[in-house]
């Protein structure tokens, strides 16, 4: 009885009820805020969309159509100053300025990959020879004051690059013939090259995770490609995904604990998430055409 009388006279105490009223205020804006702020991200990605690949956006679970020229469009991302840049099928990479689609590097034409910094201030691309097979090297453009940089200078390919959250490197794929693929990483000077795989097979798309701890990529190392992932400096490969069919373009979500990504194990090319040690494997959302090139905001 008298625990029960002290609990009660401290209830009753004023600062038991300031204390109590402000657990409630922050449970409260924890409710509102912290889930609106897990849900307020959203997702760019290709749509299927009368006949051709149209850039979408996903926010908060509404989907908008941002590109309706009659062409195909692929592989869009989000700059820092809110610009949505894309390729097309051949090879002429676009931004969306003001609403309007704008032509990027036309003079550099054949390019893809356009790819801008986390500073939004550069952005990478690879940059195809028209005079030789297969032949293609990196390039860094920087559109304040319109210089090109040539950033790899080897024979082969060097494509698909992704920038580290810092800004400092940029992973990317290189390599000579149809029959090997490596993922290597160079800082954004040009120095420190550095090959992360060499298990002679494909290795595609690769994508730093936001702390810049791991990389995430597809290969066919088991037969089909998959998605994997290894740590910054090569180290400590893993396989995430085990699917019948293509598994590519990794995609992490801005916390870094999941994982969005094309595949095709529907039966369809759709995007599917997880978790990022690849448990919980599930399609993103239903959608009535194919869907792919995820890129998380």
């Amino acid at each position: 009885m008298r625990a029960s009388r002290l609990q009660t006279s401290d209830f009753r105490h004023p600062s038991a009820w300031v204390y109590c009223l402000w657990s409630i205020v922050f449970g409260l804006w924890f409710l509102v805020f912290g889930l609106w702020s897990c849900e307020a991200s959203g997702l760019l990605y290709s749509r299927l969309t009368d006949g051709f690949w149209q850039i979408w956006k996903d926010e908060e679970g509404n989907s908008t159509q941002l590109t309706f020229s009659s062409y195909d469009k692929r592989y869009p991302c989000l700059s820092k100053n809110g610009e949505v840049v894309y390729q097309t099928h051949n090879n002429f990479c676009f931004r969306i300025k003001e609403g309007k689609e704008e032509k990027l590097l036309e003079d550099l034409w054949p390019v893809r990959d356009l790819v801008p910094s986390p500073k939004g201030d550069l952005f990478v691309f690879s940059r195809f020879r028209t005079d030789l097979v297969d032949q293609s090297n990196l390039w860094i453009f920087d559109p304040t004051v319109n210089t090109r940089t040539m950033l790899t200078q080897d024979p082969g390919i060097q494509f698909q690059p992704s920038w580290s959250s810092d800004g400092q490197k940029i992973a990317y794929v290189a390599g000579m013939g149809p029959h090997s693929k490596e993922i290597f990483v160079i800082h954004v000077d040009g120095s420190e090259k550095k090959q992360m795989t060499n298990d002679k097979s494909n290795d595609f798309t690769p994508v730093w995770s936001p702390n810049g701890s791991k990389i995430a990529f597809s290969s066919n190392r088991t037969g089909d490609f998959e998605l994997w992932v290894m740590n910054a400096d090569g180290s400590d490969p893993g396989q995430l995904t085990r699917s019948a069919g293509l598994d590519t373009r990794p995609v992490f979500s801005p916390d870094g604990q999941k994982i969005a990504f094309t595949s095709n194990r529907s039966g369809r090319l759709e995007i599917w998430m997880m978790n990022s040690d690849g448990s919980d494997p599930h399609r993103w959302k239903e959608q009535e055409a194919p869907t792919c090139d995820p890129f998380w905001f």
